[in-house]
């Protein structure tokens, strides 16, 4: 990759957004060069991708990480990402690259901690975190009690975990070179961040097109149970009356269905 490790970072941010996004098309030839070994492909993919890396990173900021160091470490995620990225599964680059970067952000913030977690409650923050991540290609933000049933941990221990597992800091310490307050960074959540909007859009453009590489049974067990029909999700014994099969093989059919997506999201990242 041609850009340097130490470039400053608004002139890194300045440089991603000059570079223009890729089509679909774009990708899958890019996707093809990379696999014959093209370094200027595989060059090109990492650059067009660099906004993605800057909207994501900034979702971490005032996590005593500082901003430049979360884009290198976002970047790593990228890179991952490029290198692992398979075409065929007919997936946008950026759906399959979030996975990789989040990824990547949430190790360097984990390891940014001062706290000592136990390892058994390491262990669960994990799997309530892979919970999450897998859920999150069928919902943009998985419910407590869906991670609950995912995880076997009850929705009480859930929340627990999550909140064991944010970083605690003075809303008065420094941050960054010009020592802004920390509680300047800290977003007032009735207003949705642009970038944040966009992504989500993405985000569930890709659910729709993923959810039609599932047989319609699998894809109305899904669009039922996490309600992305409607404001309310069903219980299985709900989608059981309503499709006419029983409580269990509604389980059954929304495991198959998540096992699916989740190969497909994750078919090269062994």
């Amino acid at each position: 990759m041609s850009m340097s490790t130490d470039e400053p970072l608004g002139s890194l941010m300045r440089r991603a957004r000059r570079t223009p996004l890729l089509t679909a098309s774009d990708e899958v030839r890019l996707a093809r060069r990379i696999e014959r070994g093209d370094l200027k492909a595989r060059e090109k993919m990492i650059e067009s991708n660099l906004r993605l890396v800057f909207a994501l990173a900034a979702s971490y900021r005032g996590r005593r990480v500082p901003m430049a160091d979360l884009v290198q470490e976002g970047t790593v995620g990228l890179v991952r990402a490029v290198e692992r990225f398979d075409h065929r599964l007919g997936m946008k680059f950026s759906t399959y690259a979030v996975w990789w970067i989040r990824r990547s952000l949430l190790d360097a913030v984990r390891d940014s901690r001062l706290i000592r977690i136990p390892a058994r409650a390491e262990r669960q923050i994990a799997a309530v975190r892979r919970a999450h991540e897998d859920l999150d290609c069928v919902r943009a933000v998985p419910a407590d009690a869906a991670i609950a049933a995912y995880t076997g941990l009850s929705e009480q221990a859930v929340r627990s975990l999550r909140g064991s597992g944010r970083v605690t800091a003075s809303l008065d310490e420094p941050v960054g070179e010009d020592a802004t307050p920390l509680r300047d960074f800290i977003a007032d959540p009735r207003v949705v961040d642009p970038s944040e909007r966009a992504l989500a859009r993405e985000q569930l453009r890709e659910v729709s097109a993923m959810l039609h590489l599932l047989p319609a049974r699998h894809r109305e067990v899904l669009v039922r149970r996490y309600g992305l029909d409607g404001p309310r999700a069903q219980s299985h014994q709900q989608i059981g009356e309503s499709m006419g099969v029983g409580e269990e093989r509604s389980r059954q059919l929304e495991r198959e269905a998540l096992h699916r997506l989740h190969s497909v999201a994750t078919a090269r990242a062994a």
